[in-house]
């Protein structure tokens, strides 16, 4: 087997489910707190620092600052969150957690594109991969981890799959 065939077969082993967020989440409202908020209404952002907590629908938010930036419909773009480290949790349609923390997370909407950089771990039914970058592309149900810019290795953990036939 190929080092590319591996690979593959590894990711679907490791995440076998859908790493879409809950469908729901989109329509619930966005809560935020934080120490202190600079909007820059010019430049179609908000800053948000200070023991930031996000809130919408399953998911939650928490970091040192959060910045948001919107286009020009004021629709979200990317949201930016560094801490020591930045954390989320969110659902699945399957009400599955999905975990992270890392120095810095960034969210780009339009690629569905969430990046873990910095001591990056992300977890997803009781699997695990640490590395020092993880990209998950959430609509394509893919991860890469690892760069070509840093020593460290990525490490994954995997739960055993439960056959659902010896249990009857």
């Amino acid at each position: 087997m190929t080092a590319i065939v591996k690979t593959i077969v590894l990711l679907f082993l490791l995440f076998p489910g859908q790493l879409r967020a809950l469908a729901s989440d989109g329509d619930q409202p966005i809560e935020v707190e934080a120490d202190s908020l600079e909007v820059r209404e010019s430049e179609r952002i908000s800053i948000y620092q200070g023991n930031v907590k996000l809130i919408q629908g399953s998911l939650q938010i928490s970091s040192e600052r959060l910045v948001i930036r919107f286009n020009a419909d004021n629709e979200l773009q990317v949201i930016e969150m560094t801490g020591a480290p930045a954390r989320f949790r969110q659902l699945d349609d399957d009400q599955i957690e999905m975990l992270g923390e890392a120095a810095q997370i960034d969210y780009t909407e339009s690629q569905s594109l969430l990046v873990l950089r910095g001591s990056a771990r992300f977890s997803h039914a009781g699997d695990i991969i640490e590395s020092e970058m993880i990209r998950v592309n959430t609509e394509s149900n893919s991860i890469k981890a690892g760069s070509s810019e840093s020593d460290e290795r990525v490490k994954m953990l995997i739960q055993p799959r439960q056959d659902s036939k010896s249990s009857e």
